[in-house]
């Protein structure tokens, strides 16, 4: 029985860190109805963002979200992030050379801090 968890638990194991070096990216996602959380590094993802909020830390992911998202607080270094905003969202970004590509109806609220960011509507 004992064998048979450690078989089980390897296999498991090796599921995952496969999964992990498909893209290099390690770290958490989290992707529920109110949120998509992404951490760790190198992360090359496109989620639909269907109205969530979307936090992004770490470094060097490439993001991009379809749809229209709620808000995006990015805090890290070297991310790259594609999204459309809704008209009365937050855009927070904090860290270094952050790019985000951004597009939306009206004009979010923008609170940036940091060096080296490209910050630009499309």
């Amino acid at each position: 029985m004992l064998a048979l968890r450690t078989i089980a638990l390897a296999g498991i194991l090796g599921l995952a860190a496969h999964g992990a070096m498909a893209d290099d990216a390690v770290g958490e996602v989290i992707v529920d109805k109110d949120q998509i959380a992404i951490a760790g590094n190198g992360y090359v993802r496109t989620f639909p963002c269907d109205g969530r909020r979307v936090s992004i830390n770490g470094t060097q992911h490439n993001i991009t979200l379809t749809g229209t998202c709620a808000s995006l607080e990015m805090n890290g270094a070297e991310n790259k992030v594609t999204l459309a905003l809704a008209p009365k969202a937050v855009m927070v970004v904090a860290g270094i050379q952050q790019t985000v590509n951004w597009r939306s109806t009206g004009e979010p609220q923008q609170r940036i801090s940091g060096v080296g960011h490209k910050i630009q509507r499309n």
